[in-house]
């Protein structure tokens, strides 16, 4: 914020008094004799070592004259003067700010300077003053506060990070002899915590210690830190990026052998790789039982076959390999075959398509048979009911003329007479001996057989099985 300060016209002279001073101040603002005013900042914030810039503007009436502006300084209770500008004369530069000091475009309206190199020294209350005809002078102070700008950066902790160990210092963020104390934090999606150490320093300087602390895992190794530090001297937040490095053990897996080794191939060999923090300093090959076959050489972590292979190549080879850590061991059990395996991949892709291709149809034939519909058997119901009329349930009752078996004589005399079958009212003795079970038949439901020499009429609706 800027800082005003006005200066106004004051005659005191003994001879005037009373009514005859205040007339005298009233004509003497009428006559335009205001007020010049000087403009600077309240507070400013240095930062050691780099240069700072002090504002002083003036605002002069056009009726008075700017003589003269200059600088002071007060520290530890004593005044003194860094800097002055005469519009006539020119600029001047006290001894101890010579090389460091200088009006930034001096003028009648622009009294800033700029401080270059600043030190701790340099703090202290700084006044511009402004020296008018005729009014006198005219100031205004501002007070210079010396930051320091933390000197940051990480560290690893004081002991190594070991897989399966206790918790620890993993990091440590610094920000050191800052003024005021800089605000230090961690950015991380690990399981830790953070802890605070404040150390003071000389000339009201502050380092701050910002610990991470957490449990070393083999499953975390390379995972990053982030270090964030803010400061008022500092532009923008300070952030440094840290990778931890997780010592384990080797991690082993022996490759090269598909299971197709068989008695006369070449170019085959076993590789023996390890993932280990830091690097294994050591490869060990060796087959259970047995030594290792003539004709192989172990080049690195590779056991190398430099000839055809042999049916006494069959083993179980193992591998080992140690750094500073510890050590792991992995084997892996070979087996020479007389020929090599006849399926190819092209066969067995093939012969997995050709199976699919049966499965389909299969499906499909399942499908057709379940949808297409089939003739329906005769059930046993069916057949009862489709038996010869003896064998069913006689019909219902109703009176109708009576027949009865006929010979040819008796049908030709029956003929003769269409509306009746007999004469009178008795009902021969023949109906009578007739089970109550048959049914009553008429003419045309008899049909005429040749039994010997009579034609016998039989109904043919009554079957005998």
């Amino acid at each position: 914020m800027a800082g005003r300060m006005s200066f106004h016209c004051h005659w005191n002279t003994p001879i005037f008094s009373g009514l005859k001073t205040t007339l005298l101040l009233f004509i003497c603002s009428l006559k335009g004799v205001r007020s010049n005013q000087v403009v600077v900042d309240q507070h400013v914030m240095a930062v050691l070592g780099k240069n700072i810039t002090l504002m002083c503007t003036v605002e002069v009436e056009k009726n008075l004259s700017l003589t003269q502006t200059s600088w002071e300084r007060k520290a530890n209770g004593n005044t003194s003067t860094l800097a002055v500008y005469n519009p006539i004369y020119g600029i001047s530069i006290a001894e101890e700010y010579q090389g460091r000091l200088n009006f930034k475009t001096p003028s009648k309206e622009d009294a800033t300077i700029v401080l270059e190199d600043v030190s701790f020294a340099d703090t202290g209350l700084y006044t511009c003053k402004v020296a008018t005809f005729p009014l006198g002078n005219t100031q205004a102070s501002t007070t210079v506060t010396v930051m320091v700008e933390p000197k940051v950066y990480v560290s690893a902790g004081s002991a190594p990070l070991i897989d399966g160990g206790n918790e620890t210092v993993v990091a440590i963020c610094t920000a050191e002899k800052g003024k005021p104390m800089a605000e230090v934090s961690w950015e991380t999606d690990l399981f830790g915590h953070s802890e605070r150490k404040v150390i003071d320093e000389p000339n009201d300087t502050i380092t701050m210690e910002m610990q991470y602390r957490w449990v070393p895992t083999r499953f975390q190794r390379d995972r990053k830190l982030t270090c964030v530090v803010r400061h008022p001297a500092l532009e923008t937040e300070f952030r440094i990026p840290y990778t931890l490095h997780v010592q384990y053990a080797p991690e082993i897996d022996i490759t090269g052998y598909d299971g197709n080794w068989y008695i006369g191939r070449e170019n085959v060999h076993l590789t023996c790789r390890a993932d280990a923090n830091p690097p294994p300093a050591r490869y060990t090959w060796t087959r259970l039982g047995d030594e290792l076959p003539a004709g192989v050489q172990i080049v690195n972590d590779t056991l190398v076959f430099s000839r055809a292979l042999e049916r006494n190549d069959s083993g179980v080879y193992r591998c080992e390999v140690a750094n500073d850590i510890g050590h792991q061991a992995k084997q892996r059990e070979i087996r020479i075959q007389d020929v090599p395996l006849k399926q190819t991949s092209t066969v067995a892709v093939a012969s997995a398509v050709i199976g699919a291709i049966l499965a389909l149809l299969l499906i499909a034939v399942f499908i057709i048979v379940l949808l297409t519909p089939r003739k329906r058997e005769p059930s046993y119901l069916d057949k009862v009911i489709d038996l010869p009329p003896t064998h069913k349930h006689p019909p219902e009752y109703t009176e109708r003329a009576v027949s009865i078996p006929l010979t040819v004589n008796q049908m030709h005399t029956r003929k003769s007479d269409s509306h009746h079958l007999f004469q009178g009212n008795t009902i021969p003795d023949y109906w009578e001996h007739r089970s109550s079970s048959h049914e009553q038949l008429s003419y045309q439901e008899w049909i005429c057989h040749t039994s010997g020499s009579e034609k016998v009429y039989i109904n043919h609706r009554e079957h005998y099985v």
